[in-house]
């Protein structure tokens, strides 16, 4: 039970300490119960004490997946997003599309799973798409366990590419970094260089942040260091409602010295991250065209994912939409790079 309550206070000295002066208090407390009073007293400003660390500490903080906006799904508000709300965000073309799934506005909101399309993170997604739950997944390719885990489910995945998107690596806007080699990032993740002074930057300590594991941009990463093992990623130990300890892996938090990655758009479009640069890789910066021509390192697709054999004909009427003169116009517009 003390490590249940003490495990948010830094250090372990300060955990020991606390628990020994907890057990001196009550072995008082049983032979003069007048100090029983006390005692409580103690325990309750100690618990308003871990309390508010917490809520301060890191752990609060970089929450992984725990987010507050779409359920928990997602650290972006998206409200402005769904479909016929007021205020849409969404490309409209200005004609009649030329395939339709619906044809009343009986959508309901993403935040109660509309009845066409859902919001869901990338792993979650993709297990309702194991699951049969959903016929379509739009986003990253799935990461290893998850090729992994649709394969013994016997699970065959087909993937079409219906747009170009940046895999970018971002640090504090006052960080003198403005360009890292692809090997520069390789090592840095990898756990070889791990001062910004050995690539020509501050003396300054790299706080090489990871994305949680099954999440889009964590399975893009693992593409981009190809044979070179990641490193241990910066975690904090937490304590799960039902799942007792557990690591999370931290998310950029504005961090001096800190590099960290996504996919362009969830950066830019969405203003996802703030008061951080986007760097150059092999001097190139991850500007439209060069993710068009291919002369960015590190280009990303943007994949509609299927299960092999559905035989529902919309899935593939929505494929062809996806890749004709309209639905490439929705891509561009929204912010992510067509096809042609």
């Amino acid at each position: 039970m003390l490590n249940v309550l003490f495990s948010n206070l830094y250090g372990s000295v300060i955990v020991i300490g606390v628990a020994l002066a907890l057990s001196a208090l009550f072995t008082t407390a049983l032979f003069k119960k007048k100090y029983l009073p006390h005692c409580a007293a103690i325990i309750a400003v100690l618990l308003i004490v871990n309390l508010a660390t917490y809520f301060n500490s890191p752990i609060y903080k970089y929450k992984g997946h725990g987010f507050e906006y779409m359920n928990g799904y997602s650290s972006t508000d998206l409200t402005d997003y769904t479909p016929y709300s007021d205020s849409c965000k969404l490309v409209m073309l200005d004609h009649e599309a030329s395939f339709r799934i619906e044809n009343e506005k009986d959508y309901s909101s993403i935040y109660d799973n509309g009845k066409i399309v859902t919001f869901y993170n990338t792993a979650e997604g993709y297990e309702r798409l194991f699951a049969g739950e959903v016929d379509m997944f739009f986003g990253a390719k799935p990461s290893k366990s998850q090729r992994i885990r649709a394969a013994n489910l016997g699970i065959e995945l087909e993937y079409t590419q219906i747009g170009k998107e940046a895999f970018v690596f971002f640090v504090n806007k006052n960080n003198p970094i403005d360009s890292l080699a692809s090997d520069e990032i390789r090592a840095i993740y990898h756990g070889d260089i791990t001062n910004f002074k050995e690539v020509g930057g501050k003396n300054e300590s790299i706080v090489a942040f990871q994305r949680p594991e099954r999440s889009g941009s964590q399975a893009m990463m693992q593409y981009f260091m190809g044979d070179v093992s990641l490193k241990e990623p910066l975690t904090y130990e937490t304590i799960g409602a039902m799942d007792g300890i557990i690591k999370t892996v931290a998310e950029y938090h504005n961090e001096n010295g800190a590099i960290g990655y996504t996919f362009k758009y969830f950066l830019e479009g969405l203003n996802q991250e703030e008061n951080v640069k986007i760097l150059s890789i092999d001097g190139v910066y991850p500007t439209t065209e060069n993710i068009k021509n291919g002369s960015y390192p590190a280009v990303a697709g943007l994949y509609c994912v299927t299960v092999k054999g559905n035989d529902d004909e919309n899935v593939q009427k929505m494929l062809e939409f996806l890749l004709s003169e309209d639905g490439q116009y929705i891509i561009e517009k929204t912010g992510y790079c067509p096809m042609n």
